[in-house]
């Protein structure tokens, strides 16, 4: 925790000289972003300043806000958000106010300091010296527990934004996960299927996907209700994540369909591991929590592709689904297999 609050304490002595040498405004989204910048936790954010600044020489509060805007802002976390700017805003007006408070005890510090030693003269009596003397400890005392009011506020003002910080990443995490089942949702799988396959583009590794859709699950929710579909959609979930290992990424992509990314893995051993779920979903037999009654036997139907070099994510994902939908047509809980891209 020590070592993590310095790092906090050292980003912040980075990111502020920096935003006053650029003419950049102290609000919430612009130390944010520049915070982001000095901490190297956002690559794009921190190669696009670097870009900026090679190309220009300068920065403005517009394109700091710009890079807010792409970078850090999502609608979907707005709301909360709001609270951790008017948090920062808040920590960050107290700072300035004993920074402020500081800086004004020494500047009358130094006057007294000079106005004392003004006095000194090679004719001073004993009494005067002591005078002097005192005057100089009482200034001396006086800056010091200024500057360790100062340094107090500091180090609470770090904790204050070490857990805003958290609260950000928390809130961050939640807009990319579906809550129903825990899983990454579909605006986050976007995001991770664009950037695995521009490191297959780069790479040439392996890179399957998997889409999976629940045989006739509306019937469930007509028959049972919404609150055991729920139920059977957790279950499902939790068997996916049981079949997972290393860098998998499993995401709920929406109502009853679902996605597995597998790095490194041929169309193959991407069968093989969807048989695998098919025929564990198969063999479960879930009952209702309420009463207990069996909901009879679940499937679910899977399609596999493996990606083509140059091809693209949306052709790719096209031919998972495409697939998934041949299964669903071939009398469902079956596995089928893409065909190759036209290219």
């Amino acid at each position: 925790m020590e070592e993590e609050e310095q790092k906090i304490a050292e980003y912040m002595r980075l990111a502020i000289p920096l935003m006053k040498k650029y003419g950049i405004t102290m609000t919430p989204n612009s130390y944010a972003v520049w915070y982001e910048y000095v901490s190297g936790a956002n690559m794009e954010l921190s190669e696009t300043i670097d870009m900026d600044i090679a190309e220009h020489g300068s920065f403005s509060n517009q394109r700091t806000q710009e890079l807010y805007e792409r970078y850090l802002k999502s609608d979907k976390i707005e709301p909360n958000l709001h609270e951790q700017k008017d948090g920062l805003r808040s920590v960050l007006a107290e700072i300035l106010k004993y920074a402020k408070t500081g800086a004004t005890a020494a500047s009358d510090s130094t006057n007294q300091l000079a106005e004392a030693l003004g006095k000194l003269h090679l004719d001073m009596t004993r009494e005067q010296i002591h005078d002097v003397i005192t005057d100089v400890m009482k200034e001396t005392e006086q800056a010091m527990s200024c500057n360790q009011l100062l340094t107090d506020r500091l180090n609470s003002a770090i904790a204050d934004i070490e857990e805003l910080k958290i609260d950000v990443e928390d809130t961050k995490r939640q807009a990319k996960t579906d809550r129903l089942t825990g899983l990454a949702n579909r605006k986050a799988f976007d995001e991770y299927i664009h950037q695995i396959v521009n490191e297959a583009e780069r790479s040439e590794q392996a890179l399957s996907v998997i889409f999976c859709d629940l045989d006739h699950f509306r019937e469930i929710n007509a028959i049972h209700g919404h609150l055991v579909g729920d139920q059977v959609l957790k279950i499902i979930a939790n068997i996916l994540k049981s079949q997972l290992k290393g860098r998998d990424f499993v995401a709920r992509y929406g109502g009853e369909e679902f996605t597995i990314t597998l790095i490194d893995t041929s169309i193959a051993d991407a069968k093989k591991l969807a048989e695998t779920i098919r025929e564990e979903v198969a063999a479960k037999r879930i009952q209702r929590k309420d009463n207990k009654a069996p909901l009879g036997q679940i499937t679910m139907s899977f399609g596999v592709a493996a990606y083509c070099q140059t091809e693209g994510v949306d052709s790719f994902l096209q031919r998972a689904d495409r697939a998934l939908y041949h299964s669903k047509r071939k009398g469902r809980n079956s596995t089928s297999e893409a065909h190759p891209p036209i290219i």
